[in-house]
């Protein structure tokens, strides 16, 4: 049975009105008596103020039976105005947020595996920090924008950026990293952001000396430097808001990934941390019943928090209660548990595991050894806790924004064209898996033998994952042959002389002192791996010392091989990243399993107009995995998730007109929860015409990588859009040229705006209103 939507504009209701009277409001907009069963309701109230617009989405009961619905206020969000005048209307008569053509699937998605995605990394999840003062750096950004389809939204050009290499604290902070993080609050993309992408043309380090004197311990404070790198303190940006020096603890990044008993670690404080210590005591003694009392009621305080159902479900079975262990069991799989091989190696819990609900789901599991914690997707709006669990806020996980820069085009680094073409050979690697070695250095030296006790788990891991690796003597490897992942430890080596390639997607690093500082002769540095081929490197700004909790663990490539990005990889596996310069592609991904399937875009005019997406497969015969969710965005805007249905359609409102951007983003079912997105440009076709921007002539630019556009001459850019009052060209949010009237030609200087490829967006103004048209890049 199909239930139908219900659709309401209201235009001022109270949050917590009552849902029978939210029901008879709906009914006097609707025209009708609105009786269940429902599908879904959205309530949409206009505050009187600007602060934005409240959405409320109630859901029917589970007993569809019930007269009234519940309002789901979790769900509840704040759409604020987009400062251009769409997005207020578009709000504000949107009809049911997505109509679901079908019922949700019953598939073998089961025991909470089908729940919205929190992670992952696709295109509109990274935000593009661009020095405006620099030709180099907007030349940059425009290239990978382009490469990556980056939104527009997510682009932040800042206009007061220090100058040179090493910096104070105080301009990182109240010129780099606030203005930032105010940009996303600004544009409301703070819930997809989860990387910060600096450009070229920024300062790589930050002398932190008023950091480190806080120090109170001084077996801490020998090895740990007065200066950061900028994206290690941008990673570590709540201590930085806060002036706080936690972040310089040697395990400060509960997000890296550690041996796998760190799961069962007590991650608490207080009077639950004695809890925990008890129950752990009591099960140690065999005392099943009172340690699983103990464990349930942490498990109902905790839901999120997986490990501690499987403790819960182990102490039960040995209390011979079968039926509340297999209840745990689920429980925990529900909140994120991932390893299989735990599930089948563990006595007390391999005989659970015929339970029709568990068994439907083993397969869905990682079945990787159990040495290190599984690879764990990223999300900047959950924290994380000692023992690596991903926790909400409000229950005391830390918050981390991962970070890196896009190039460092510097004397001692890469050229301008030799960064673009790093980035453009990354961005063609995505889901190829290509054929590489694993290639990890051994031999003496304490930058080899520092890390190489953990080289032989990352071994295993890959291995059982059926990829080649090496060991290899000296400072590189002498085998010649494709490369995908390689490990260094070594003051100087030459990468160009190297007998072997490196396949496009492979990451490399390399253990020495000054990898990543570019200010101080002498050393091979990071950028040298990303020439040689590498998608992603990383290097020390300033004297790490040999400790190996400063720099990538072998099993960084692991985690990377089972298909995190480049920098999820990358911070899965450094537990104080402080020092580490990370540069290259964060959305570098060959071995991601993505969900072989296409969205097709189309605009339905006949009858009430709304835009249908489908997902079609292409019968790719690649590793893969089964469509998790489905997440809509408008203009950049995260709009809706639902689960893996066919089809969605997004009713239009009538009174709308213009472009809109239109982004879908499939997550796969897996614990990378790998992402795949397809965008579009739909003209809504309202009672205002887009406006329509071409090139008068072709652009007189340099084809080469190398042109900073500083030298380019003007544009031409003829635009119409007929009843326009006038039209405005936007190149990153910022006009750069008007044209009075609704017909004519525009000149654009373009000296200031970069080389590369130029994304500009026409907007007519109608009186108050605002129309956006199609994107014009010029080449």
């Amino acid at each position: 049975m199909f239930l139908r939507p219900v659709v309401a504009k209201i235009d001022s209701v109270r949050p917590d009105t009552h849902v029978d009277a939210l029901l008879a409001i709906a009914a006097r907009y609707t025209g009708e008596a609105l009786t269940p069963p429902f599908s879904r309701c959205v309530f949409i109230t206009t505050p009187r103020d600007s602060e934005g617009f409240r959405v409320l989405t109630g859901s029917p009961a589970s007993n569809f039976r019930s007269s009234r619905m519940s309002l789901l206020l979790a769900h509840a969000l704040t759409l604020r105005s987009a400062g251009r005048g769409r997005v207020p209307p578009l709000v504000r008569q949107m009809s049911v947020a997505a109509v679901v053509r079908g019922c949700y699937l019953a598939t073998a998605i089961v025991l909470g595996l089908g729940q919205t995605a929190l992670a992952g990394m696709s295109s509109e999840n990274v935000v593009v920090v661009v020095n405006g003062g620099s030709a180099v750096s907007r030349t940059l950004a425009n290239h990978y924008a382009d490469l990556r389809q980056i939104p527009t939204k997510n682009v932040i050009v800042l206009n007061q950026v220090p100058e040179g290499l090493v910096i104070d604290l105080d301009p990182f902070r109240d010129q780099i990293l606030k203005p930032v993080l105010a940009e996303i609050n600004a544009r409301g993309i703070a819930s997809s952001a989860r990387v910060i992408a600096y450009s070229a043309d920024f300062p790589t380090a930050v002398r932190i000396p008023t950091h480190t004197e806080k120090i109170t311990d001084e077996a801490t404070k020998k090895y740990q430097g007065a200066a950061a790198s900028i994206t290690g303190l941008t990673y570590f940006y709540r201590y930085v808001l806060s002036d706080e020096p936690g972040y310089l603890s040697f395990g400060a990044n509960l997000y890296a990934r550690g041996k796998f008993i760190r799961h069962f670690i007590n991650p608490f404080s207080g009077e639950t941390k004695a809890e925990f210590e008890q129950a752990n005591q009591l099960l140690e003694e065999q005392k099943f019943a009172e340690s699983a009392v103990i464990w349930q009621k942490l498990q109902q305080a905790h839901p999120d928090m997986p490990a501690i159902a499987i403790r819960a479900a182990e102490a039960l079975s040995q209390d011979d209660q079968s039926a509340k262990a297999v209840e745990m069991i689920r429980a925990a799989i529900k909140a994120g548990w991932w390893s299989a091989r735990y599930l089948q190696e563990t006595p007390s819990l391999q005989s659970h595991l015929d339970d029709p609900a568990i068994a439907k789901t083993m397969p869905l599991l990682d079945d990787s050894p159990t040495i290190w914690q599984g690879p764990e997707a990223f999300s900047a709006s959950v924290g994380w806790t000692l023992s690596g669990s991903r926790v909400s806020l409000k229950q005391g996980g830390i918050p981390y924004l991962l970070s890196c820069t896009l190039a460092v085009v510097d004397p001692r680094g890469s050229t301008l064209s030799g960064a673009v073409r790093i980035l453009q050979r990354s961005s063609g690697c995505d889901r190829t898996f290509p054929a590489g070695r694993f290639a990890f250095a051994g031999g003496k030296g304490v930058r080899a033998t520092t890390r190489f006790p953990s080289v032989v788990d990352a071994i295993v891991y890959l291995q059982e994952h059926q990829f080649e690796t090496e060991i290899f003597r000296g400072g590189l490897p002498t085998k010649a042959g494709p490369i995908a992942g390689l490990m260094v430890g070594a003051a100087t080596v030459d990468v160009y002389a190297a007998p072997w390639t490196m396949v496009p997607g492979a990451i490399a690093d390399n253990l020495t002192s000054y990898g990543g500082a570019f200010n101080v002769a002498g050393q091979t540095k990071l950028t040298d791996f990303l020439s040689a081929g590498a998608a992603m490197s990383s290097g020390a700004v300033a004297e790490p010392y040999s400790l190996p909790f400063k720099f990538p663990t072998p099993m960084m490539y692991g985690y990377y091989a089972r298909g995190l990005s480049a920098i999820e990889s990358f911070y899965q596996s450094i537990a104080s990243p402080y020092q580490l310069l990370i540069v290259g592609d964060p959305l570098a991904q060959p071995f991601s399993r993505v969900p072989d399937e296409i969205v097709d875009f189309q605009l339905i005019t006949e009858g009430t107009k709304r835009i249908r997406m489908s997902r079609r497969s292409l019968g790719l015969k690649v590793p893969k995995t089964p469509t998790r969710t489905i997440e809509v965005s408008i203009d950049d805007r995260r709009f809706k998730t639902t689960p893996p249905v066919p089809n969605i359609e997004v009713n239009w409102p009538p009174d709308s007109s213009g472009v809109f951007d239109l982004r879908v983003t499939l997550t796969g079912l897996d614990r990378t929860e790998p992402r795949v997105s397809f965008v579009a440009e739909i003209d809504v076709q309202g009672d205002h015409p887009a406006p329509v921007a071409e090139l008068a002539q072709p652009p007189q630019r340099s084809e080469t990588d190398a042109d900073d556009g500083s030298n380019a001459a003007p544009i031409e850019i003829q635009l119409r859009c007929p009843g326009a009052n006038k039209i405005d060209i936007l190149h990153w949010g910022t006009t750069v040229a008007t044209l009075d009237g609704d017909d004519g030609t525009v000149t654009v200087e373009t000296k200031s705006l970069g080389g590369g490829p130029l994304r500009f967006q026409p907007l007519a103004h109608f009186d108050q209103t605002k129309v956006r048209g199609a994107t014009l890049v010029a080449r």
